[in-house]
C-alpha cells in the first residue's frame, strides 16, 4: 500500500513540475500570438491583458503591405530549403561511407568532423568574410549556402552515423546477395531504417538555417536578397516601428519552422517501421 502511495506521490510531482516547465515555454508564444494578433489601440494599453477580448491582423497586414516582409520570407525559405536539402545530401553519403566502407583514417576523420561543431560563429566570422570575399561570394546567395552547410553538417552526420549504425550487416550483405551494388544499399536499406534520423536532422537543419543571423546579416549587403532574422533587426532598431510591427514580423518568422516540423512529425514515427520488412 505504501509502495503504491509513494508512486502516486512520484507521478503527481513529476506531472505537476512538467506542467510547470510547459507553461514557462509556451507563455513566450502565447503572448507572441496575442500581441501581434492586436489592434493598435489595444496593444498599448495599460495594464495589458492576458486575454484580449478581440483579435485584429493589422499588424500583420502592415508588415506585408507597408514593410515588404513577403519577398524577406521567400528568401529565407528559399536559402532554408536549399540549404537543408544539400546538407541531408551530402550527410547520408558521408555518414553511409563510415558505416559501409573502410579506409585509414575513418575513425579519426569523423570524430574531426564534431570537433569542427564546437566552434561559434562568431569566433570564425571575421575568416570567413574573408575567404567569402577573396573567392567573390560575398552578398550571393552561393556562398551563404555554403557556409550554412559547412556549420550545419557536421551535427547533421553525426545523427545520420548514429541511425546508419543500428543497421544490422546481416540486412546490408542480404541485398548485395540479392544483387545490389553497395552504393545502392544507401537508398534502399540505410534510408528507409534511418528515415526517422533523417527527419530530424532535416528538422534541426531547417530550423537552425531560419533563424541564423550571423551569417546571412555578415554575408549580404543588398536589401533585397536579406532574411527575416536580419530584417526583423532591422525593424527593432528603427524608430518608427511599432512594438505590434516587431512581434507580427517574428510571428511571420515563427510558422515556417512550426509547419516544417509538423510535417517531419509523421515521419519521425513512420520512420521507425519503415523499410526493413518485405511487403
Amino acid at each position: 500500500m505504501n509502495k503504491n502511495i509513494r508512486k502516486r506521490n512520484e507521478s503527481i510531482l513529476v506531472h505537476t513540475l512538467a506542467i510547470i516547465s510547459l507553461l514557462f515555454i509556451l507563455f513566450p508564444i502565447y503572448w507572441l500570438v496575442i500581441s501581434a494578433l492586436q489592434s493598435p489601440q489595444t496593444i498599448i494599453s495599460i495594464p495589458p491583458s492576458l486575454l484580449p477580448r478581440s483579435f485584429s491582423l493589422y499588424f500583420v497586414k502592415k508588415v506585408f503591405a507597408e514593410f515588404g516582409i513577403g519577398r524577406f520570407l521567400a528568401n529565407s525559405i528559399f536559402l532554408s530549403l536549399g540549404s537543408t536539402l544539400l546538407t541531408l545530401i551530402i550527410a547520408c553519403f558521408a555518414a553511409f561511407s563510415y558505416t559501409a566502407y573502410r579506409y585509414s583514417l575513418k575513425e579519426s576523420f569523423s570524430k574531426l568532423v564534431l570537433f569542427v561543431y564546437m566552434f561559434p560563429q562568431i569566433l570564425i566570422i571575421i575568416p570567413i568574410y574573408l575567404l567569402m570575399s577573396k573567392v567573390g561570394l560575398i552578398n550571393t546567395y552561393g556562398g551563404l549556402i555554403l557556409c550554412y552547410i559547412a556549420f550545419e553538417l557536421p551535427i547533421c552526420i553525426w545523427t545520420m552515423q548514429s541511425y546508419f549504425a543500428t543497421i544490422p550487416k546481416d540486412l546490408i550483405d542480404a541485398a548485395e546477395i540479392d544483387g545490389l551494388r553497395r552504393i545502392s544499399t544507401l537508398w534502399y536499406v540505410f534510408l528507409p531504417v534511418a528515415l526517422p534520423g533523417l527527419a530530424a536532422s532535416g528538422v534541426m537543419t531547417f530550423i537552425g538555417i531560419w533563424n541564423n543571423f550571423l551569417l546571412a546579416n555578415t554575408l549580404l549587403i543588398d536589401e533585397a536578397k536579406k532574411t527575416l532574422p536580419v530584417v526583423i533587426a532591422d525593424f527593432a532598431s528603427r524608430d518608427s516601428m511599432m512594438q505590434g510591427d516587431v512581434l507580427a514580423a517574428s510571428l511571420v518568422v515563427c510558422i515556417p519552422s512550426f509547419f516544417f516540423a509538423l510535417f517531419a512529425q509523421k515521419y519521425l514515427v513512420g520512420g521507425l517501421t519503415a523499410g526493413s520488412v518485405k511487403a
